[in-house]
């Protein structure tokens, strides 16, 4: 069969990849010059880094994507940078995890977020254990 993939970011190129191997004749279609969908980066003008396009983090739960990578000979260890979580607002307040074994990263991270009452801390240790 002929298939035809419309976007090149991570959803149509894993539809690609399990199509091709199902023996399938697959073309993939992007409307930019760059795969990667929201994943992809731009380039910068004048000499500065590529810019982060967004909404590309990649957490603990995207195993389908991890899998794919491994799939495909990427090594997600030398590809992807590994940072702890860290949800801050501009003022510095918010919740950021240190570097430490999971679930413990969590438990610190959540006791020492700034800007929340111990109440809601406590709250969401309890949501998160159930």
């Amino acid at each position: 069969m002929k298939l035809a993939i419309v976007g090149a970011g991570w959803a149509g190129c894993a539809a690609a990849v399990k199509a091709s191997r199902l023996g399938h004749k697959v073309t993939v279609f992007e409307a930019t010059r760059i795969a990667g969908g929201r994943a992809r980066r731009v380039p910068a003008a004048d000499n500065h880094p590529p810019l982060d396009n967004g909404q590309h983090i990649l957490i603990g739960a995207y195993t389908d994507t991890l899998k794919l990578m491994a799939e495909l000979g990427v090594d997600p260890a030398k590809t992807l940078l590994r940072l702890p979580l860290s949800l801050l607002g501009p003022d510095g307040r918010g919740l950021q995890l240190p570097h430490c074994p999971a679930p413990l990263d969590a438990l610190i991270g959540i006791l020492r977020a700034c800007g929340w009452s111990w109440s809601d801390k406590f709250s969401l240790l309890r949501v998160a254990t159930r």
